[in-house]
This record gives C-alpha cells, structure tokens and sequence, in this order.
C-alpha cells in the first residue's frame, strides 16, 4: 500500500542528485574541449588536479577560501527567498571590512573584544548600507537589482575616500590600508601537521551560521513569513504579514550577513583591510548559491567544490601541461549554468508528474464514484 508514495520520493531523490552530477558531467565535457584545443589531454590534466587538489595542503586552502563563499551565498540566499536579489552584496563586504577594520584594530581592549567589535561593526554597517535599498523598495518600489547595483559603485567610491583618509589607513609598505590587528586579537588557526597550511578556527562560526540559517529559514515563523511574503504578497497581508516590513528586515539581514563575508580574511589572514583585499566574492556568492539550490547544505557543498576546483586549477600551468590557470572558471562557470539548467529541467519534470498522478487520481475517484452510483 506504500508502495507507490515510497517509490515516488526514491525517484525525487535520484531525480534531485541527477542534476549536479549531469552539470558536472557537462563541466567536465567542456572542459575536456578547452583543454584539447590548448593542445592538452584531459584525462592527464584531470589526473594530475586530483592528485594536486587531494593533497592535506590543498584540502585545508579550498576550506578555508570556501568560508567567504558560504556567507555570501547565504547573504544572496535570505533574498531569493522572498524573490529580492540583493547583488550589492559585493560592495557591502568590501566597506562593512574596511569601517570594521579601521574601528576593531584601533579601540582599546583585550584581543576579544577587538574580534567582537569587529564583527558587529562590519554586520552593522552592511545591514545599514543594505537597507537603503530596502527602504526605496518598500517605499519606492525601486528594483533591488538597480539599487544594490547603484549602491555597489557608491561603496567602491566610499572605500577609495576613506583608504585616503589619514584617521583611517595610511602607507603600509607599498599599499594603502588600516592599522594591523596585534596578534592577540588573531582569530585562531589550527595546525593539523607540522609545516602544513593552517586550517582557520573562523570555519566554526561559518558553519554554525550555515545551520543558524537553515533554521530560520524552514523551522521559523519568520522564515514561513519569509517564504509567503515572496511567493504572494497579497496572500501573507491577508494573513497579517506586512510584505514592505519583510522587505525591509530581509534587505537589513542580507547585508549583515554580506558583512561578514570578510572576516575570514580579515581575522584569519590579512589582519588588515588593504587595496588588494579580495574582491568578487560577492558575484561568487550568487553562483554558489544558485548551485547549491539556495539551500545551506547544498551551498556548504558547492562553495568548497568551487574552491576545490580554483586551488586544483593552480597546477595546470606547471609541466607537462603547461595549461591556462583559466580553465578553472571555465569548469566552475559551465558547472553554474549547467546546474540551473538541470535544476529547471527536473522541477518541470516533477510539476509535470504531479499533474499527471493527480489527474489519474481524480480519474480513479470519479470512475469509483459512478460504479457506486451505478450499484447503488
């Protein structure tokens, strides 16, 4: 008797796992041509990326540039959720790092307290900074895509002012950039072989987000408001939710989040915001979460496979390949486009299904109900 809804969810599970793996396959495809019309073999370049990415060393590297990656998917995520797309999330990082960097490197205190500020200060400042586009959505029904974008040059200009400004950064060997934290305000790092990359201790916090948001997002009534405010926002005012409020506190919580993609390199790494802090996390954030499914353990996943493939990458242009280093964002950029592709193919396919049982049901129950007319 439960046969058939125990075969339906085995077919959605094996229909869910089907589509990483057909972009996977596809990245790899692609992949396979660029390297061939390098003059390369593929499957000596594959061989030697694994042997290269397995390795302790690069292991440790791609968890550790995964953390950034993980926030700012999280950050893009809590938007599409209620169908906003925060894309500023790139220059809400880079300022929310520098205003917390200049701030928690100059306060007075114990090293602790420095991190604390640091991070509330960088969450702070990219909520606020978010928020502005929030409230010209809530209020103006400006795009979010046109008013985080305009904002993003905003931030960069802001950035650009401050790095100039002596009460914020000065000279620091040939960059401008802020005071460096003293050691003892070092988020810690684990060594887990002598000599080896250290593993940065800021993956703790990164992954308890992961499940914080996982939470809030399906187990709260915050994240059912949340979903049925995006998905019709006249059917959640009906039911007491004010959709401007939502899109006001969701804007404000994507950038408290965005701010805090830096800060694993800012605690762990660099103690310091510079000119060459890293950028683009914040564009690299939207493929991980498109990838992922917008969903935190499928963007945990993808972030350190996007990292996995960017540390392999390193190796190709070594001998004998002497390969383009650029055949790393060709994988991960098939890999996004090939997902999404999939994912829709197989949402369809699974709407088209459920269509189909639900009108052979309704079928069976009308037949059944006229045989009991008829015998009756």
């Amino acid at each position: 008797m439960n046969a058939a809804p125990a075969n339906r969810s085995r077919s959605k599970r094996m229909k869910t796992f089907a589509a990483p793996l057909v972009a996977l396959g596809v990245a790899l495809a692609v992949t396979s041509v660029a390297l061939m019309a390098g003059g390369n073999n593929p499957l000596v370049a594959f061989q030697k990326m694994l042997k290269y990415g397995w390795s302790l060393d690069s292991l440790i590297v791609a968890i550790n540039q995964s953390l950034p990656l993980i926030v700012s998917a999280l950050a893009v995520t809590i938007g599409f959720k209620m169908n906003l797309f925060n894309i500023g999330v790139e220059g809400q990082y880079r300022l929310a790092a520098l205003v917390a960097a200049a701030i928690g490197a100059n306060i007075a205190g114990p090293g602790v307290f420095k991190i604390v500020i640091t991070v509330i200060v960088a969450m702070v400042v990219g909520a606020l900074f978010a928020s502005i586009a929030g409230v010209l959505k809530a209020t103006r029904n400006v795009n979010e895509v046109v008013g985080t974008i305009m904002l993003n040059g905003v931030a960069y200009s802001i950035i650009a002012t401050l790095l100039h400004w002596k009460l914020v950064a000065g000279i620091h060997g040939s960059f401008l950039s802020t005071n460096k934290y003293p050691e003892d305000a070092w988020f810690p790092t684990l060594s887990l072989r002598s000599g080896t990359t250290e593993l940065y201790l800021w993956v703790i916090p990164v992954i308890g987000l992961a499940i914080g948001f996982h939470y809030l997002v399906t187990r709260s009534r915050f994240g059912y408001d949340l979903r049925a405010s995006g998905m019709n926002p006249n059917a959640a005012r009906t039911s007491g939710v004010d959709p401007k409020k939502m899109i006001m506190i969701t804007m404000a919580i994507s950038g408290a989040l965005a701010g805090l993609v830096g800060m694993s390199m800012l605690v762990n790494q660099y103690h310091t915001y510079t000119q060459d802090f890293p950028q683009q996390l914040g564009f690299g954030g939207i493929a991980v979460a498109l990838v992922g499914r917008q969903k935190a353990a499928g963007i945990v996943i993808t972030a350190f496979l996007f990292a996995m493939i960017a540390r392999m990458s390193q190796v190709l242009p070594d001998p004998p390949l002497f390969a383009p280093r650029e055949i790393g964002p060709i994988i991960q950029g098939t890999m996004m486009l090939s997902a999404v592709v999939a994912y829709q193919v197989v949402q369809r396919r699974s709407e088209a299904s459920s269509i189909r049982e639900a009108a052979t049901a309704t079928h069976a129950a009308h037949i059944a109900k006229n045989a009991s007319e008829a015998s009756a």
